[in-house]
């Protein structure tokens, strides 16, 4: 009888021990398999294409009034425009989508995804503040003519052509004269504008570049525009200006910008034809 009791025990304990090694086993190959998921889905960096489009046409655009974070929406020809600009660019597999946080950039960037005929017609678009249009104080939604003419004379030039013409950064001299003039003190001097525009563009490249690279589009506004070009290169800046719904290409590394295109109209044009 105790034969047979040490015989059924001995059989228990091997029984146990073998559901214990499978058992082991089983939770080895499932952490091999993670981790092999893991490192499938950790990719190696690499180059980041952004195609940095200025927004659609807007009323106050139309009726050229300082449009700064002050907003208005796309006029119908301005809709159309960035309608054909995404139809020229439809063919590109955007990895990440971006706009500024103002309707008119959040606007432009639907109207180009929309047209994609690929998987980043799905994308979601994320909304930065950091890449917004400059602020311009008192003179939001003043005329144009208004602002440039104050900001020219107080830096000694008769009118606002004489300012275009002095060459130089325009755009930070502009910046600064109406930071200096604007009585509520709270327009943005260059010096705030590029520290938060291009450090936002800057994170925007590097997240791409750090995620295996790819085509990324940026929508954001003429001034924001000219202040991060000039961080690369002072010299591609269009004096000017950029047109709405131009697209200005870029590559990025991860060390070393390289300006591809600057204030292209080409991909409109495309669009239109197609």
């Amino acid at each position: 009888m105790k034969r047979k009791f040490f015989c059924v025990i001995l059989m228990l304990v091997m029984m146990f021990s073998l559901a214990a090694c499978a058992s082991s086993n089983q939770n080895v190959k499932e952490k091999t398999n993670e981790e092999n998921q893991t490192a499938e889905e950790q990719k190696e960096p690499g180059n980041a294409t952004i195609y940095l489009v200025r927004h659609g046409k807007t009323i106050l655009n139309n009726t050229d009034r300082a449009q700064g974070w002050a907003d208005g929406p796309l006029i119908p020809e301005g809709e159309e425009l960035i309608k054909n600009v995404g139809k020229g660019l439809a063919e590109i597999p955007f990895i990440a989508a971006y706009s500024s946080d103002s309707g008119r950039a959040i606007q432009t960037a639907n109207l180009i995804l929309a047209e994609n005929k690929t998987d980043a017609k799905s994308i979601e678009l994320v909304q930065k503040q950091g890449i917004r249009e400059g602020y311009f104080g008192t003179y939001e939604g003043e005329k144009n003519e208004v602002m440039w003419g104050d900001a020219a004379k107080h830096l000694g030039f008769d009118n606002q052509e004489e300012l275009l013409a002095s060459g130089g950064n325009i755009i930070e001299k502009i910046m600064n004269a109406v930071a200096e003039i604007d009585s509520s003190e709270e327009a943005e001097s260059y010096e705030e504008l590029k520290e938060r525009s291009f450090s936002e563009f800057e994170s925007i490249a590097n997240e791409a570049y750090e995620n295996g690279g790819g085509d990324v589009l940026v929508v954001s506004h003429g001034i924001t525009m000219g202040t991060i070009l000039a961080q690369i290169d002072t010299s591609i800046v269009p004096a000017e200006g950029f047109a709405n719904g131009s697209v200005t290409k870029l590559e990025f590394d991860g060390k070393v910008w390289k300006v591809i295109e600057v204030n292209e109209l080409k991909y409109a044009e495309e669009g239109k034809s197609r």
